[in-house]
């Protein structure tokens, strides 16, 4: 591995192992397209590497080249108004922060694994390019491929920590063999630079060495995900093998933005219910803080009381709760199984726990029964209430952001950041009703009305505002129960009506005349607040299965929930037509080239990357005519600075042409030296024998040189350009430079010592 293969391989290796590792996504996106953007682009990052290390360019300029190489790529592919095709403009760098705004909401509220839209094309794009460039810089540049390895390793969590799925198993080999051939390839080249002693007793070779190494991290990992829980899956990795066989256990991971995560993968139970006379939800915790572009998280729990303490005889109830409480008492049995959280479920309104340890919490405002610590409880039982006011009576407590609302806390109304069209959607979903309770009742029945078209899926349908609440809203109509609960609780603020979401568990199915709660139960709806009555659930997920619960007071709401909108989105997949009154936000930058397809702009790009190519090697040569230009100007204007210029410009030709003098010696050696090396002929070995005089005596005279307007002086001066010409003429005669060494010139690009 010499010359030019061993200039050429360490980079393409370092390409091959980013592509390689970037196989790991499959799981995270769907169809082929992106494979061949991974491709495309650390073919481009290899090139530009290349290209500029042939060129001998420091690391920072490879780098910075490769950077800009990506940027041009970027531009060309997903903008429609670069200048030159590839040049980003301030039109073009808008649009892609767009599309990167855009393709990170779509990240956030994903399911694993999502259509390859525009907008996670290019997030693709610049990730696998900022990786090749970083890897490139570790391998290469800096020769320590080992600690490349880490950047690699990253490529390989990302999938692994927001897909449910682990990494399929020839996925995990490639992105290993594409880390060993790095190791082997600098292992080959440390070698041949070291030598190989010729009598040596053996020694492990470079393949060898690598494989072993690769092989050790693999034991090493796999070892490490045996025996801790698995990645990315919003929970802990259960060992139990089917339900009611005890694990390592599942606890609830609250969701933030909207990404499903409550969906499970097996089928684990969770909690045995025993004494439930009727079908309700088991909340775990509620989240009241909603964060615009971020998602709802849980708030503080200030207000927290023991719940285990045995002097504890009766949990306090939530703020604004009057007492008696309308509803029906319950006694329940709850037996985890494999639940294993710092949370702890319950019904209603609780009002008395037994058989848990005294560091279990209560906050009655939240609901929410917690531990500093993740713990597998004991069966506990319930005292509690499960509320169930009359509708007349919350209609009592008149229209929203009434007085009566005005005593909860401001935080369950604090809706800042949110699209003004979600704001309006709500006025016009609720129109016609004149109350508070009526609102709410309209809202839920908007979203599980079927002929407005949502509908309950796992998969999101992908947006293109970047805001995942109004994409799913206007276009996508399509989610999970994080997202209906989500949208509704949003909603009802808008309205002035304080609400949350509540994360927790469906009722269940009967077995044994006991309820079992399992994984596939994990649920989210909404808690609305009403004056005397406290917070009341709501649920809008339209679930076809029986599994939600319909509180008596929604089902004797009113039959009319004010003026529909339109239908949901055509089977087709086309965006639902939004009202003109909603329809005020601004249209998004289009992305791409309109008309044009994929191909065309992958090929504009590479022609538009070939320009600049051309352009980058038009540059040393305009350098090197400019300094070419300025030297002669100066010795045929003579005067101190001719000599000086007239020797810089013929060693200036000579290195062009290879031929570099050592630092350090004479005027004269350097003089023989270029003689001999370019096989000057009669008239350059005599002009270059003129041209030595003239700087020794320039550099090593004690006199003043006499003044311009002298006889000598012009004549030395006409020597001196004779002088010159004749070298340069001789030089061109018997050493002609190459076409690279024109374009290219040796003695611009060459580092000074």
């Amino acid at each position: 591995m010499t010359g030019f293969p061993a200039r050429v391989l360490p980079p393409v290796v370092t390409g091959l192992a980013v592509a390689l590792a970037a196989t790991a996504w499959t799981g995270v996106l769907t169809g082929p397209r992106w494979w061949g953007f991974v491709v495309l682009t650390t073919a481009v990052v290899v090139v530009a590497g290349v290209l500029l290390h042939w060129l001998r360019m420091p690391p920072i300029v490879v780098a910075a080249g490769q950077l800009a190489a990506l940027t041009g790529l970027v531009t060309a592919v997903f903008t429609s108004s670069g200048w030159l095709v590839v040049l980003p403009g301030p039109a073009a760098t808008a649009q892609l922060w767009a599309l990167l705004a855009r393709a990170a909401q779509q990240v956030r509220t994903g399911v694993p694994p999502v259509p390859e839209s525009t907008e996670l094309l290019c997030l693709v794009v610049v990730a696998v390019g900022l990786v090749a460039i970083a890897v490139h810089t570790l391998a290469v540049s800096a020769a320590a491929p080992a600690s490349s390895g880490l950047v690699l390793l990253c490529v390989v969590t990302v999938p692994a920590a927001v897909s449910e799925r682990l990494l399929p198993w020839w996925s995990f080999t490639l992105s290993a063999l594409g880390f060993a051939l790095l190791l082997a390839v600098d292992s080959r080249r440390r070698q041949l630079a070291w030598g190989e002693s010729a009598g040596s007793g053996g020694h492990i070779g470079a393949a060898p060495a690598a494989v072993a190494v690769t092989a050790g991290a693999i034991v090493v990992a796999l070892l490490v995900g045996a025996t801790v829980t698995a990645v990315g899956t919003g929970r802990s990795a259960s060992t139990g093998t089917g339900l009611g066989q005890p694990g390592s256990g599942i606890g609830l991971n609250p969701f933030t933005s909207l990404r499903g995560q409550l969906s499970s993968g097996d089928v684990v139970a969770l909690f045995r219910v025993r004494g439930l006379g009727q079908r309700a939800y088991l909340r775990a915790l509620t989240l009241s803080r909603f964060t615009t572009r971020v998602g709802w998280q849980r708030g503080p729990l200030d207000g927290a009381v023991s719940a285990g303490d045995e002097k504890t005889e009766r949990l306090p109830l939530p703020p604004g709760v009057s007492t008696p409480v309308p509803g029906s008492t319950l006694q329940v049995r709850i037996e985890p199984i494999n639940y294993v959280d710092n949370l702890l479920p319950s019904y209603g309104y609780p009002l008395a726990l037994t058989g848990i340890s005294p560091d279990w919490n209560y906050d009655p405002d939240a609901l929410t029964i917690f531990s500093n610590h993740r713990q597998r409880a004991q069966p506990y039982t319930e005292l509690g209430v499960l509320p169930a006011p009359d509708p007349q009576l919350l209609r009592a407590a008149g229209p929203a952001g009434g007085a009566p609302f005005t005593t909860v806390d401001p935080r369950y109304l604090d809706a800042a950041g949110v699209d003004r069209r979600v704001e309006q959607l709500a006025i016009r979903v609720t129109a016609g009703t004149h109350t508070a309770f009526d609102a709410t009742v309209a809202l839920t029945r908007w979203f599980t009305q079927p002929s407005n078209g949502f509908s309950y899926d796992l998969r999101t349908a992908p947006g293109s505002s970047g805001d995942a609440l109004v994409d799913f809203l206007f276009t996508g109509r399509r989610g999970y129960c994080e997202q209906f609960a989500s949208a509704m609780a949003i909603m009802l603020r808008t309205l002035h009506v304080p609400a949350r979401v509540a994360v927790g568990f469906t009722p269940g199915t009967v077995t044994d005349g006991s309820r079992l709660i399992t994984t596939d139960d994990a649920h989210a709806w909404v808690e609305a607040w009403f004056p005397g009555a406290g917070w009341l659930p709501f649920d809008p997920t339209p679930l076809s299965d029986g599994r939600t619960v319909i509180p008596d007071y929604v089902a004797a709401g009113p039959t009319s929930p004010g003026t529909p909108l339109p239908a949901g989105p055509p089977a087709s997949g086309t965006a639902t037509p939004v009202p003109d009154a909603l329809a005020a936000a601004p249209p998004h930058p289009s992305v791409g080239h309109p008309g044009l397809g994929v191909g065309t702009r992958i090929g504009l790009s590479v022609a538009g990357l070939l320009g600049l190519g051309v352009l980058a090697g038009l540059i040393p040569l305009g350098v090197r005519e400019g300094r070419r230009r300025r030297r002669l100007h100066l010795v045929g204007a003579g005067g101190p600075q001719a000599v000086s210029a007239a020797w810089e410009e013929v060693l200036a030709e000579s290195a062009d042409r290879g031929v570099v003098p050592p630092v350090g010696e004479t005027v004269r050696a350097t003089a023989q030296r270029l003689a001999h090396e370019h096989a000057l002929d009669e008239p350059g070995r005599a002009g270059l024998r003129t041209l030595v005089g003239a700087v020794e005596r320039s550099w090593y005279a004690s006199v003043s040189p006499p003044r311009p307007s002298d006889t000598s002086t012009s004549n030395t001066d006409r020597e001196l350009c004779a002088a010159v010409d004749a070298v340069r003429a001789s030089l061109a005669r018997c050493a002609p430079p190459s076409r690279t060494a024109l374009l290219l010139p040796r003695s611009v690009l060459r580092r000074r010592p």
